[in-house]
Formats: C-alpha cells, structure tokens, sequence
C-alpha cells in the first residue's frame, strides 16, 4: 500500500493497520507555527496487549521502577509539514509520548512491538535549508511540542476506547507529586490492578482498592507519599457536576450512594488522586476489564 497524501489514502492504511481493533483510527489538524500553518495526520492501531513504555534515547525511573524491565501491540504514525530538525523532532516525539502513548492501559501487558514514527517533510516552509529549521532552542519548539503531545493524546485515546471488550473510559489524573515519574509510576501501577479495573465495571467506587493499589508501587516511588494527606475524587467529566469526594486527608466520606452511583453509570469515568507533596502531575487512561474481554483473549488462537 502507498501512503499518499490525499485522505482516502490515509483511510485505508488506518484500516489496514487494524488486527482486534472494532474502527480505524486516524486523526488530522492543522495550526499556526511561527506564522506558517502547519498540518499534522496520524493514524494508529492497538486494542489488546497495551500497556506501552517505549522510549528514545533516555529511560525514564518510573517505568524501571513500575515494571522492573523494559519491553514496549500497538503501532503509530504521524506525518507533519512541520519544518524541524531531526534531532528536535526525537526530543519532541519523547516527550510527546511520555505524556500520551505511555500513559494508557487497557490490559497491563506491554508488548514487545510498539512504535511511533514522527515524519516531517518541512514542506510549510518556503525553504529546505537547515537555516529555516526549527531546533530545541527556536522560540517554536515549545509550542510545536504542545501540539504534539495534544495530537498524541488525541490518538492514544482511541486505542483504550477501542480496548478489547471495554465498556468504561477512565481518565486518572495524580495530582500535587513530588515528581512526574512519580506520578506516572504510581498510576502504572493502579491501571494495571485487576481489583481496580474490576471495581469500574462493577461501577464500585471503591477507594481502597485505589489506595492499596498505589500503596503497594515500589518504595522509591511511595517513600515519600504520607497517606494521611491523600485524597480521591470521582469527577464528572462532562463538568455537569462538581466531583464527589470519597476520601479526604486520609479519611474515608460519607457520600450520596445514589449521587455517586449515578456518576459511575457513565461510560466516561474521571478520578482525582490527590498526594498534597509537591507540584507535579500526571494523568493516565484505562478501561475497566469486562466479561467480554474475557472471551475475546479465551477464544484467541494465534
């Protein structure tokens, strides 16, 4: 098949990257770069065996520390008219992934094939010349990176909203932790408990299997947590109502069953974990783990 650049052409790799995937993914945007604008297509596959952490030329502690080794089946390609340097397009992709592909679950099991390709032609600009390149020290990069990294999570997404047998979205954010990896580390943890993901689709909003989730991370990651200043909430996404708080400082509360049930009967769940020790952030994506997942991974025959 050759990928041209016309979106048909774009359709039909999107489907014929598809193996348990129920739709093609694919994506597009366009945007203002240093004046110019700039278009951006990706397209990506995965629905099963996806728990990425694949990396550039730095690795980062916390997929050390969360899986005890590195193996990254799910597949990406990006193509932008961006004119960027090589070595700053790598730096940006890393750093687009860090916050996008390798930060969503839909089973745990990270696959030993996972790739995402970023190409850029430079064709938004009037000039090939390395002069009109944009490298890690132009006043573009940073926001070429934002748009990235949107553009990443956008894609990434797809794929646990197609997670094999998946009937609940759940974002996870981990908010005020000393570090990123810290952040990332404890909620690679919780999206790959079995109890947690079964809680979802049980519509349980079951604190203490979050909080013996996170608690049981590697101790380079909890050493500094103090439970008694966590927190966790259940967010309406849609931002229709104000979250529901069910553990506060440590403490469990009291909380409206009939409130808080109807929150969990939506397909997209929102959950706060507040640590109260520092600034950082970090958000995940998983489903919930269904009977008919199940089934599909029983019957597979390879």
């Amino acid at each position: 098949m050759i990928l041209r650049s016309d979106p048909e052409s774009w359709r039909e790799t999107a489907r014929a990257f598809m193996t348990t995937d129920t739709f093609p993914k694919l994506r597009a945007k366009t945007f203002k770069l240093g004046g110019k604008d700039v278009r951006m297509i990706g397209i990506d596959k995965g629905a099963g065996m996806i728990h990425p952490a694949m990396t550039g030329p730095t690795v980062p502690p916390s997929f050390v520390a969360s899986s005890g080794q590195l193996h990254a089946t799910m597949l990406g390609l990006i193509a932008t008219d961006a004119a960027v340097h090589p070595k700053a397009l790598q730096t940006a992709l890393n750093r687009a992934v860090s916050r996008s592909f390798n930060c969503i679950s839909v089973d745990g099991d990270m696959s030993t094939n996972d790739a995402i390709l970023l190409l850029a032609n430079g064709q938004s600009s009037p000039s090939s010349s390395s002069a009109t390149e944009i490298d890690e020290s132009s006043p573009e990069f940073e926001q070429f990176v934002t748009e990235l990294t949107a553009f990443c999570q956008e894609l990434s997404k797809l794929i646990v909203r197609d997670g094999e047998g998946a009937e609940k979205f759940v974002e996870i954010t981990c908010t005020n932790a000393p570090s990123y990896d810290v952040a990332h580390g404890l909620l690679s943890r919780l999206v790959t408990s079995m109890l947690f993901k079964c809680a979802i689709h049980g519509e349980d909003a079951n604190w203490g299997r979050i909080l013996a989730s996170v608690g049981g991370a590697d101790p380079s990651l909890t050493s500094d947590i103090d439970p008694s200043k966590v927190s966790v909430s259940f967010v309406d996404p849609e931002g229709q109502h104000e979250g529901i708080t069910v553990l506060k400082d440590g403490d469990p509360v009291k909380v409206d069953e009939a409130q808080i049930g109807k929150l969990l009967t939506k397909e997209d769940i929102r959950i706060v974990i507040d640590l109260k020790n520092g600034k950082e952030d970090c958000t995940y994506w998983t489903c919930d783990l269904s009977r008919e997942y199940i089934a599909i991974n029983a019957d597979y025959r390879s």
